[in-house]
Parts: C-alpha cells; structure tokens; sequence
C-alpha cells in the first residue's frame, strides 16, 4: 500500500499484471479511474503512458471522494493530448466513501446515475452536426 500511495503522489505509474494495450479496433476509448490523493490512480497513469491513442477520442471519468474532481480530470486531459488523443468530453461521480455514517445511495439510484453516465459517454462520442 505505501508503494502504491508513493506512486499517487509522484504521479508515477506502476506494474500492471497482464496488460493488455489493445484498442487499435475501437474508435472511442474511456478512461475511468478512482481518484486518489487528487490525482489518477497509478494503473490509470501507466495504462496512458503504454497504450498507442493517437487520432483516437477519449472520454474522462474520474471517480472520487467528491463528484468534483478538476484537477484530475486536467491532469489526464493533459496526458491523453500528449498520448495523440483528442478528449470529447469527460463526468466526475461520487465514489464510495468509507465513512460508517455516510449516507448510502439506494440501488435504484446508483442504476440510473449509471444510465446516465452511459448516455452522457454515448452522447459525446455521436458525430457533431
């Protein structure tokens, strides 16, 4: 665990365990990742730094503590530019938060905030008119 937090605040990336860096055959590539410490999850970093993205377009969700989450998004926009991709859009979604007396979302409730995030991905990857 100190590794993987020493990487987070390094901004480093770390080892992934069988990666698999294939997405020469889609056209639309979503990044989703937790957030930690204010910035992409080390697997996250690694995976952008590897994969081949160029002329592909991208889509940011970042999970977190907070359903704001700038920063983070700014940071992997940056990365995913410099990878050669071109980010149509990005979401921010509360993630699990460990606190025992946090308020706990129905199921229903994290269904249709997962419809909506499906359509609000959908719809930014739909050609511009």
């Amino acid at each position: 665990m100190f590794r993987a937090l020493l990487a987070t605040l390094l901004r480093l990336g770390t080892t992934l365990v069988d990666p698999d860096y294939t997405v020469e055959p889609f056209e639309a590539v979503v990044v989703m990742t937790p957030v930690w410490i204010g910035n992409p999850a080390p697997a996250v970093t690694t995976f952008i730094s590897n994969v081949i993205l160029k002329d592909k377009k991208t889509f940011i969700v970042a999970v977190g503590g907070t359903a704001a989450n700038p920063r983070t998004i700014a940071k992997l926009e940056k990365r995913l530019i410099a990878r050669g991709a071109s980010v149509v859009g990005h979401s921010e979604v509360l993630g699990y938060i460990p606190d025992p007396k946090a308020v706990r979302p129905l199921d229903e409730e994290l269904v249709a905030e997962g419809v909506l995030l499906a359509e609000t991905i959908w719809q930014a990857f739909e050609p511009q008119s």
